[in-house]
């Protein structure tokens, strides 16, 4: 297969790694907000793909040990998490007039994105620290794996969506407070939308856990902004090989 110009091998820093991870948290609270908002069949092909990429990341992420692992390492290319980037760039950017200008396209709101990206932050450490969740967690990644073959390796397919979402409900599901997501009341009553809504948020809750395994914590995160847009700025440039 020949890679386009921006998907040649990259290592990253440990910054980059972990600021990549925080990215697709965001992704995953974006998807999750794009959903709840507009229902299941209106997020586009775009949405589509950049869900289709964290459910392929969060099935090889493992709950248990350590991660020696880079994040591009469950990802095709910086391009398959280009929508946590501007999310999270988004989400922080803010405050900080002077910030480089930015290489990614701003978005309209980021502001229920944001408070579902920090409740899954904090979910993690619930979900990963008992033992029996994470044996939901590591079954459900294995039953999924194992069938995909039967649904022509469609990451999307419903059967594989319902997986997730229960995967979620198993563990996650089951801490309070729980993520309280607003949306359009009508396309709540269809399992299928609150389906792929449960499935956007456990794959943010394993791209969490990816971030705290790669040394990710919510206090460096919140003192050390500016660096972290700085990653982001870098990462962008990669993804665009801006000179």
């Amino acid at each position: 297969m020949t890679e386009l110009p921006f998907q040649q091998p990259q290592t990253l820093n440990v910054r980059q790694n972990r600021a990549l991870a925080l990215a697709g948290v965001f992704q995953a609270a974006q998807l999750t907000h794009m959903t709840a908002l507009t229902g299941r069949q209106s997020i586009g092909e775009s949405g589509n793909f950049y869900l289709e990429q964290l459910i392929k990341a969060s099935l090889n992420i493992r709950p248990s040990g350590k991660c020696s692992a880079q994040t591009l390492d469950f990802f095709n290319q910086l391009a398959d998490i280009s929508l946590g980037l501007k999310t999270l760039e988004s989400s922080i950017n803010q405050p900080f007039n002077t910030s480089p200008t930015s290489r990614l396209p701003k978005l309209s709101s980021t502001k229920l994105p944001m408070s579902y990206a920090m409740a899954l932050l904090q979910l993690e450490k619930k979900v990963y620290s008992n033992p029996k969740f994470v044996e939901i967690i590591e079954q459900s990644q294995q039953k999924i794996l194992r069938q995909l073959s039967f649904f022509d390796n469609n990451y999307l397919h419903p059967s594989v969506i319902a997986s997730l979402a229960q995967t979620y409900v198993d563990t996650a599901g089951q801490i309070n407070p729980r993520i309280m997501v607003r949306g359009n009341a009508e396309a709540f009553k269809d399992s299928a939308h609150t389906n792929r809504i449960r499935a956007s948020l456990f794959t943010g809750l394993q791209m969490a856990h990816l971030w705290r395994q790669l040394g990710g914590s919510s206090w460096g995160m919140v003192f050390s902004k500016r660096k972290l847009l700085g990653d982001i700025q870098d990462l962008a440039r990669l993804q665009y090989q801006v000179v």
